[in-house]
């Protein structure tokens, strides 16, 4: 037959190792936390920030009839000389923006650690309107822990959300432990259980 304090023992003694828990897996998680805000910081302000994002420009008037194929589009690219860039194999895709008149081309990265490069094209002229790089594609790779490689993402983030999740549920057990184990403890000396 268990002693009635031995639900209130094993109570504190699994809140003692639940603190304990959170307090290490909080600080393992704080330095891929650390990371997560940086380079969130950076992806948020990629519309204001040249080199994160070059400015969107505008083509001249034109209705989408006069808009030159993207292959055409994919021969301008390739015709600029650029470092790198032989045919179409490096380039990443195009996208056409109608309200704005323009096709974005982005470049294939040269490798996990660099940022593409992006080639704005009058969509229905053919001029280069803006070129620059894509910086936020870079630190949007950092965030995710992709520079690293697939499998060191996959692990990263499964565990980190694992480790969110344990603090999540261990922080509110760690919350409502202490009113609720006074209580009952106010409860059985009331009822005269306990000295």
């Amino acid at each position: 037959m268990s002693r009635p304090e031995a639900g209130p023992i094993r109570a504190v003694r699994l809140a003692r190792v639940t603190r304990q828990f959170h307090k290490w897996v909080g600080m393992l998680l704080a330095l891929v936390m650390s990371v997560l805000a940086v380079t969130g910081g950076f992806v948020a302000f990629k519309k204001e920030v040249e080199y994160l994002q070059p400015a969107s420009r505008s083509g001249v008037a034109g209705t989408l009839e006069q808009v030159i194929p993207p292959g055409q589009v994919a021969h301008i690219v390739t015709s600029l000389g650029l470092p790198g860039v032989h045919g179409t194999e490096q380039i990443d895709r195009i996208e056409l923006r109608p309200s704005r008149r323009m096709y974005k081309v982005r470049l294939v990265q040269d490798d996990a650690w660099s940022s593409p490069r992006e080639i704005q094209v009058d969509a229905v002229n053919g001029a280069v309107l803006n070129r620059g790089l894509r910086g936020d594609q870079l630190w949007m790779d950092i965030h995710s822990f992709a520079v690293f490689g697939e499998v060191t993402k996959l692990v990263v983030m499964t565990l980190a959300g694992l480790a969110l999740l344990w603090l999540a549920l261990s922080g509110l057990y760690l919350f409502f432990f202490p009113p609720w184990f006074r209580a009952r403890k106010r409860r059985r000396l009331a009822r005269g259980e306990l000295r």
